[in-house]
C-alpha cells in the first residue's frame, strides 16, 4: 500500500499583511516541490503538493509524511503546520534556506532536518523514514547537486492558479559572492554549477507552451554553457525570462534576444560604488549604469531592476536619486527592497557582531521591514522611504515617461499597468481560476518587445561557441509566442 506524501509551500508572513498581491504568489509554482516530488518513488508514495498561497494545505485524507520548504519570512508559519501535523501522527521534515541555516531552531519542530540541498539525501531521508530510524539531521554536499535534477513533476499542480506554469534552472550559485546574498549562503560562497546540456534539452522538450522563468540566480554566468542552450531554446521557439548581472556582454544580450529572451532580471542595489565594494559586488563598483542599461535595450530586452536601501552610505537623499536615475533611464519596472541581514550571510554577521540588529522575529526578514540600525537615517525613514519608492516609480506618470522613447511604448505601459495597477483585477481572476485565459495575453506582451531602431538585426557569424550545438529538439513549437519572435 502506497504511502501518502504532503509536500507543503508555508506562506510567506507577507501574505497575512493589507499589503498582499495575490497575482505576485500567483506567478509560477512551487520549483522545489516539483523537484521534489520528482525524486520520490512513485510506486512508494502517493505525491501532494500545497502551495499555502494559492491554495489550502489541508487534505482529508490520512498523511504518513510532510515535507516543506521554508524560507526566513515563512518560517513562523512552517513551524505552525510542522507542529499540527505531527499532533496528527504524521512525520515531518524541513529543508530550504531557513533551517540550512539554522538547523538547531528548526530541529523541535521536525521529525528530521535536511540541510541543504535535498537531491544528494533524499532516497535516505524516505529509506530511513520506512524503517522506523530517521535520523534529526541530514547534511547534504552541494557539489555534483546540480546534475542530480530530475524532471519536475509539474503534473502535481494546480494547472488553474499560475500565471506561468514553465519555469526551470540551468544552473546553481553564483560566480559572484555578495556578502548580503542569502543564496550565497545555502549553497556555498564560491559554489556554481551548471546541469548538463542534455538533461536541460530533456527538460524544455517536456514543457508545454511556448514561455518559460528560469530562476537561476545568474544565468549567464557561464558564457559558454548560456550559448548551448540559447541553441535550444531558439531551436524550441521559447521565449523566456531570467536574471543576469552586469557583466553580461553586450553581444551575448545580443544572442539571447534572438534565441527569445525578453525581460532581465537585474541587481543594481546600490547606485554608489562604495556600497558596493562594501558589499563585494565589484561587478556593479566597476559598472556604468547608464551605459549598460542602454545595451540592455538596444538587444530588445526589458529590465526589472532590483534596488536596495539601508547600507551604510545611503542618506535620506537615496530614495530621490534612486528614482531618478531608474526613471530617467528608462528601466521598465523595479522592485525595492529594505537591505536585510539573513542568518548565515557575512552582512548578518557583521551587524550582530555591532549589535545592530532590532530583533530576530523572522516574519519580519521580509526585505519590507527595517529589522537593523541603520548608519545614516532611523529605521522609520528608511521604511517610509521605500514605501515611498513603489508609490513613486508605479504612478502613471512615471510609467509614461519610462516608456515612451523606447520601441513598443503601449506594450511597456500595459506591461507595467498589469503588474502594478490592476491587483483589484487580479483577485477575481485567480479566484475564478481564469489564469489559463488571462496567460496568453500576458505571453503575447512579453514576446512582442523589440529592439532599439539601430540595434543589430542579426547574429554575427560564428554566434555560438565552439563544441557541440545540442540538436534534439527537433521541432519548432507553433505557438504565439515562438511566432511573435520573427
Amino acid at each position: 500500500m502506497k504511502r501518502t506524501m504532503l509536500l507543503i509551500l508555508p506562506a510567506l508572513q507577507e501574505v497575512l499583511s493589507s499589503e498582499f498581491r495575490q497575482i505576485k504568489y500567483a506567478l509560477f509554482p512551487p520549483l522545489s516541490l516539483l523537484t521534489l516530488a520528482a525524486l520520490t518513488p512513485e510506486d512508494r508514495y502517493r505525491v501532494i503538493v500545497r502551495d499555502e498561497h494559492v491554495e489550502s494545505t489541508e487534505v482529508d485524507e490520512h498523511v504518513d509524511l510532510v515535507a516543506m520548504t521554508v524560507y526566513i519570512s515563512s518560517a513562523h508559519r512552517a513551524y505552525e503546520l510542522a507542529d499540527e501535523w505531527r499532533a496528527r501522527g504524521a512525520r515531518v521534515i524541513l529543508g530550504g534556506i531557513h533551517p540550512s541555516m539554522l538547523p538547531e531552531e528548526a530541529a523541535p519542530h521536525a521529525d528530521s532536518v535536511c540541510i541543504g540541498p535535498a537531491e544528494p539525501v533524499w532516497a535516505e531521508i524516505l529509506a530511513d523514514c520506512e524503517r522506523g530510524r530517521l535520523k534529526k539531521f541530514y547534511k547534504a554536499n552541494a557539489v555534483g547537486s546540480a546534475a542530480r535534477t530530475p524532471l519536475p513533476r509539474r503534473d502535481l499542480i494546480n494547472q488553474k492558479a499560475y500565471l506561468v506554469r514553465n519555469t526551470m534552472v540551468a544552473s546553481r550559485g553564483c560566480p559572484h559572492h555578495c556578502d548580503f546574498c542569502y543564496k550565497s549562503a545555502f549553497w556555498g560562497r564560491t559554489f556554481y554549477e551548471q546541469r548538463t546540456v542534455h538533461d536541460i534539452e530533456r527538460e524544455i522538450e517536456s514543457l508545454e507552451g511556448g514561455f518559460v522563468f528560469f530562476l537561476d540566480d545568474n544565468f549567464f554566468g557561464c558564457p559558454r554553457h548560456v550559448r548551448q542552450m540559447l541553441a535550444l531554446l531558439s531551436n524550441a521557439g521559447m521565449v523566456w525570462q531570467a536574471a543576469a548581472s552586469l557583466d553580461v556582454s553586450p553581444k551575448l544580450l545580443h544572442e539571447a534576444y534572438e534565441a527569445g529572451c525578453r525581460s532581465l532580471f537585474v541587481g543594481f542595489e546600490s547606485l554608489s560604488p562604495d556600497s558596493m565594494l562594501s558589499a563585494g559586488k565589484v561587478v556593479n563598483a566597476r559598472t556604468d549604469y547608464a551605459t549598460k542599461i542602454r545595451m540592455f535595450h538596444d538587444a530588445g530586452i526589458m529590465i526589472n531592476g532590483s534596488f536596495a536601501y539601508g547600507f551604510d552610505n545611503d542618506r535620506a537623499d537615496v530614495f530621490d536619486r534612486t528614482l531618478e536615475f531608474a526613471i530617467e533611464n528608462k528601466i521598465e519596472t523595479a522592485t525595492f527592497h529594505i537591505l536585510t541581514p539573513y542568518p548565515g550571510t557575512a552582512l548578518y554577521e557583521r551587524m550582530e557582531r555591532a549589535g545592530r540588529l532590532l530583533h530576530r522575529d523572522w516574519r519580519h526578514y521580509d526585505t519590507r521591514h527595517t529589522v537593523f540600525r541603520p548608519a545614516q537615517m532611523t529605521p522609520d525613514e528608511l521604511e517610509a522611504g521605500y514605501w515611498r519608492s513603489y508609490d513613486e516609480f508605479y504612478r502613471y506618470g512615471s510609467i509614461l515617461r519610462r516608456s515612451m522613447g523606447l520601441p513598443n511604448p503601449i506594450k511597456r505601459m500595459l506591461y507595467n499597468i498589469g503588474w502594478r495597477k490592476l491587483d483589484r483585477i487580479w483577485s477575481p481572476i485567480i479566484s475564478l481560476g481564469l489564469l489559463p485565459v488571462v496567460r496568453p495575453i500576458f505571453e503575447l506582451v512579453l514576446a512582442g518587445t523589440t529592439r532599439n531602431s539601430g540595434s543589430r538585426a542579426a547574429l554575427p557569424d560564428g554566434a555560438i561557441c565552439a563544441g557541440r550545438v545540442p540538436t534534439g529538439i527537433r521541432e519548432q513549437r507553433n505557438t504565439a509566442t515562438g511566432r511573435m519572435r520573427s
